[in-house]
Protein backbone atom coordinates (compact mmCIF):
# COMPACT_ATOMS: atom_id res chain seq x y z
CA UNK A 1 0.00 0.00 0.00
CA UNK A 2 1.73 3.23 -1.11
CA UNK A 3 1.90 6.02 1.44
CA UNK A 4 2.80 9.29 -0.31
CA UNK A 5 2.66 11.07 3.05
CA UNK A 6 6.02 9.44 3.86
CA UNK A 7 7.73 11.02 0.82
CA UNK A 8 8.60 14.29 2.62
CA UNK A 9 10.20 12.32 5.47
CA UNK A 10 12.22 10.31 2.96
CA UNK A 11 13.36 13.51 1.28
CA UNK A 12 14.42 15.03 4.59
CA UNK A 13 16.35 11.86 5.45
CA UNK A 14 18.08 11.99 2.05
CA UNK A 15 18.90 15.68 2.56
CA UNK A 16 20.36 14.90 5.98
CA UNK A 17 22.62 12.30 4.39
CA UNK A 18 23.73 14.83 1.75
CA UNK A 19 24.55 17.32 4.52
CA UNK A 20 26.45 14.62 6.46
CA UNK A 21 28.59 13.86 3.41
CA UNK A 22 29.16 17.59 2.73
CA UNK A 23 30.15 18.17 6.36
CA UNK A 24 32.53 15.20 6.35
CA UNK A 25 34.08 16.20 3.04
CA UNK A 26 34.96 19.63 4.42
CA UNK A 27 35.60 18.82 8.09
CA UNK A 28 38.02 15.91 7.73
CA UNK A 29 40.42 17.84 5.45
CA UNK A 30 40.17 20.82 7.83
CA UNK A 31 41.09 18.58 10.77
CA UNK A 32 44.09 17.29 8.81
CA UNK A 33 45.13 20.82 7.87
CA UNK A 34 44.88 21.90 11.53
CA UNK A 35 46.94 18.79 12.41
CA UNK A 36 44.23 17.48 14.73
CA UNK A 37 44.17 13.68 14.68
CA UNK A 38 40.65 12.37 14.15
CA UNK A 39 41.20 9.88 17.00
CA UNK A 40 41.48 12.85 19.39
CA UNK A 41 37.99 14.05 18.42
CA UNK A 42 36.27 10.71 19.12
CA UNK A 43 33.76 11.13 21.92
CA UNK A 44 33.98 14.91 21.74
CA UNK A 45 31.29 17.31 20.68
CA UNK A 46 31.35 19.20 17.40
CA UNK A 47 31.04 22.42 19.36
CA UNK A 48 34.48 21.74 20.84
CA UNK A 49 35.97 22.58 17.45
CA UNK A 50 34.53 26.12 17.41
CA UNK A 51 37.42 28.53 17.31
CA UNK A 52 39.77 25.78 16.12
CA UNK A 53 38.29 25.18 12.67
CA UNK A 54 37.26 28.07 10.39
CA UNK A 55 33.64 29.26 10.64
CA UNK A 56 33.07 28.31 6.99
CA UNK A 57 33.73 24.67 7.95
CA UNK A 58 31.79 24.84 11.20
CA UNK A 59 28.61 26.24 9.56
CA UNK A 60 28.12 22.94 7.77
CA UNK A 61 28.53 21.06 11.05
CA UNK A 62 26.09 23.36 12.86
CA UNK A 63 23.65 22.97 10.00
CA UNK A 64 23.89 19.18 10.22
CA UNK A 65 23.35 19.38 14.00
CA UNK A 66 20.16 21.36 13.44
CA UNK A 67 18.93 18.84 10.89
CA UNK A 68 19.31 16.16 13.55
CA UNK A 69 17.62 18.21 16.31
CA UNK A 70 14.67 19.95 14.69
CA UNK A 71 12.65 17.44 12.62
CA UNK A 72 11.74 15.09 15.48
CA UNK A 73 8.14 16.35 15.62
CA UNK A 74 7.96 16.37 11.82
CA UNK A 75 8.89 12.68 11.64
CA UNK A 76 6.46 11.79 14.43
CA UNK A 77 3.55 13.65 12.80
CA UNK A 78 4.32 12.16 9.38
CA UNK A 79 4.41 8.61 10.76
CA UNK A 80 1.23 9.14 12.78
CA UNK A 81 -0.59 10.51 9.72
CA UNK A 82 0.57 7.52 7.67
CA UNK A 83 -0.48 5.02 10.35
CA UNK A 84 -3.94 6.50 10.90
CA UNK A 85 -4.47 6.85 7.16
CA UNK A 86 -4.74 10.62 6.93
CA UNK A 87 -2.92 12.82 4.52
CA UNK A 88 -2.01 10.54 1.58
CA UNK A 89 -2.93 13.30 -0.85
CA UNK A 90 -1.99 16.06 1.55
CA UNK A 91 1.18 18.08 1.25
CA UNK A 92 1.05 19.55 4.76
CA UNK A 93 4.48 18.22 5.86
CA UNK A 94 6.20 19.51 2.70
CA UNK A 95 6.74 23.06 3.95
CA UNK A 96 8.73 21.70 6.91
CA UNK A 97 11.04 19.59 4.80
CA UNK A 98 11.42 22.31 2.18
CA UNK A 99 12.26 24.98 4.76
CA UNK A 100 14.79 22.65 6.39
CA UNK A 101 16.42 22.05 2.99
CA UNK A 102 16.44 25.76 2.15
CA UNK A 103 17.90 26.60 5.54
CA UNK A 104 20.64 23.99 5.03
CA UNK A 105 21.58 25.41 1.66
CA UNK A 106 21.71 28.98 2.93
CA UNK A 107 23.65 28.08 6.09
CA UNK A 108 26.11 25.88 4.26
CA UNK A 109 26.95 28.50 1.65
CA UNK A 110 27.70 31.50 3.88
CA UNK A 111 30.82 33.37 2.77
Amino acid sequence: MPMPILAPAAILIAWSIVMLLWMMSTRLPALQKAKIPTQRTVGGRGVDLNGILPPKIMWKAHNYDHLMEQPTIFYAVTIILAVIGHGPASTRPWPGSMSASASSIVSGRRP
